[in-house]
């Protein structure tokens, strides 16, 4: 890999696996320093390992990215290792307890938005007060997913509800935030081959994998690809940006 990201700070939410954890190692194998921020410890740890043995930058943080107290301290860890942050991943999340509307309990619907609406712009939030104090721009590429481009039916209505809360962020801060010179991306991926949807079941892989195009689901480092270019200074004239990334599945 090249050094394209040499001199940068990013910030990795949700880094313990999955799609978080590919990221964190595509960003640092790119010479960019990374403050890899999960509440699994242990699977941190495994990540900030394999940085460590490629020869990257990394620290590990404890960060619960609902609990505004620990994202500002996970920020600050990251200023005070590396520097002004100027990448931001934004893919914590969580979907455990979702269900339909109408059988949905109250506390677990609360759960998803927690993670995935409140803890997405909170992590933005401090992210943006260092970027703008850096004066250097930066790029904030957030996880959303094709259930906030379409009607999903299967007991996710929270979840959902959720990745379209996070592309309306993504279009403000973009328009916002361009006078600083920071960029802001989602991305809505289909069926990724993470553990969080292999928790769900291989009869919902396999009708997932049979209704996408491309007849498969992504590996993580398929998407980990895509957050490296929108980090980049090769996207500089992208921004606002809502990509699909699901093997051709919202095209039908």
């Amino acid at each position: 890999m090249t050094a394209r990201m040499e001199g940068h700070n990013a910030i990795v939410t949700g880094s313990s696996s999955g799609m978080g954890r590919a990221t964190a190692l595509r960003l640092a194998s790119e010479g960019a320093s990374v403050c890899l921020a999960d509440i699994n410890t242990e699977g941190n740890a495994e990540t900030l390992e394999l940085i460590k043995q490629q020869g990257g930058r990394a620290i590990a943080q404890y960060c619960d990215v609902s609990d505004e107290t620990l994202v500002k301290e996970m920020t600050a860890s990251a200023e005070a290792a590396f520097g002004s942050v100027s990448i931001l991943f934004n893919n914590a999340g969580f979907e455990d307890g979702d269900g339909n509307t109408d059988e949905l309990d109250v506390d677990a619907w609360e759960k998803v938005q927690s993670i995935n609406t409140r803890g997405v712009f909170l992590a933005a939030k401090y992210a943006l007060k260092s970027m703008i104090a850096g004066g250097k721009g930066g790029s904030i590429t957030t996880t959303s997913s094709i259930g906030g481009l379409i009607g999903t039916p299967g007991g996710l209505h929270s979840y959902c509800a959720s990745k379209g809360a996070v592309i309306s962020l993504t279009r403000s801060w973009a328009v916002t935030y361009a006078k600083h010179k920071i960029r802001a991306n989602a991305i809505c991926p289909g069926l990724v081959l993470t553990s969080m949807v292999k928790r769900i079941g291989p009869e919902f892989i396999e009708a997932a994998s049979g209704m996408t195009p491309l007849g498969r689901g992504a590996e993580p480092e398929e998407i980990a690809n895509l957050v490296a270019f929108l980090s980049s200074e090769e996207s500089q004239f992208i921004t606002g940006a809502i990509i699909p990334i699901d093997g051709g599945y919202t095209a039908q």
